[in-house]
């Protein structure tokens, strides 16, 4: 059994932990230190930091190694990031928005998750949505014969 496409997918799946944790540090910082309450800033930076990381990931990571990974990662570098920012805007301006409209200081967590989960359907809905030919069923990835090891 060869486990070499399963120790790089671990690999890739803690490099993408690690982007995150840190992303999602040096944003919950940045906006803390500009005066965004701590009940805001965190669901705005998981907002941000989990929809650009699942995009990412999709693109990136050889866990799913399909026919739609290898659409994404054949298009432009440019317009990858590009989609990955929105996503993350998205995400950030649901996240703060949820916590402005639903969560106070002292709010269950219950009520952060739900804030949380919406922002991050939305941000990561918004790079399916914006790279919806390759996920569409019938689409361009469905298009054609597929060889994983091609």
């Amino acid at each position: 059994m060869d486990l070499k496409p399963l120790a790089r997918a671990a690999g890739a799946l803690a490099a993408l932990a690690v982007v995150a944790a840190v992303s999602f540090v040096v944003l919950a910082t940045v906006l803390a230190r500009a005066g965004v309450p701590r009940w805001t800033a965190a669901p705005t930076a998981v907002g941000a930091v989990v929809s650009a990381v699942l995009a990412a990931a999709d693109a990136y990571t050889p866990l799913g190694n399909t026919q739609r990974t290898e659409l994404l990662r054949a298009k432009p570098l440019g317009s990858l990031a590009v989609d990955f920012g929105v996503a993350a805007a998205v995400g950030a301006v649901a996240g703060y928005a949820g916590s402005l409209l639903l969560l106070s200081g002292q709010t269950a967590g219950l009520a952060r998750t739900a804030v949380v989960a919406v922002a991050v359907v939305l941000g990561y809905g918004t790079f399916v949505a914006r790279n919806f030919e390759v996920y569409r069923p019938g689409g361009a990835a469905a298009a054609g014969e597929f060889d994983p090891n091609a």
